[in-house]
């Protein structure tokens, strides 16, 4: 008699045993970093919206500074040397430091007055006047520039 030696086919199955294992493994592995890059890139841009408010609000505080230095210039004839000035309400914590600086021309024989108001603003003076030298984390400043003549 003889014997017969049972041959054994190969299960398609059994021969991809694991794979799916090692497919998950990748998809999750890319999903974690696709999230991480993805948290990352939120953070810089809130910091960067943060930023750019605080600089909204700085140049808004030197745009009032000079309106304030116009103002002296055109209504009191007056041309302070330096002035600090603080705000209230939304831009409070900005410090304003405005210097005017006045000039007289001859031209054809009018003597014209030329006042030059610089306003520097920033939101951590430096002892109470800007520009900070030193400034901390968040430190923002802008500077407004206006000639008014007379």
């Amino acid at each position: 008699m003889i014997e017969r030696i049972p041959t054994r086919i190969p299960n398609r199955a059994s021969s991809q045993r694991g794979f799916a294992l090692v497919t998950s493994v990748f998809l999750i592995t890319m999903l974690f970093l696709l999230s991480a890059y993805m948290v990352g890139f939120r953070v810089q841009q809130d910091a960067g919206v943060s930023l750019d408010t605080l600089g909204t609000r700085a140049y808004a505080a030197a745009r009032s500074g000079v309106e304030w230095g116009a103002y002296n210039s055109l209504r009191n004839n007056t041309c302070a040397a330096s002035s600090a000035l603080a705000f209230s309400g939304t831009l409070s914590g900005y410090t304003a430091t405005v210097t005017c600086t006045r000039s007289q021309f001859d031209e054809a024989g009018v003597t014209v007055s030329t006042d030059t108001i610089v306003a520097n603003a920033c939101n951590q003076p430096a002892g109470g006047n800007c520009p900070n030298n030193a400034p901390g984390a968040n430190y923002v400043e802008r500077q407004v520039t206006i000639m008014v003549s007379r």
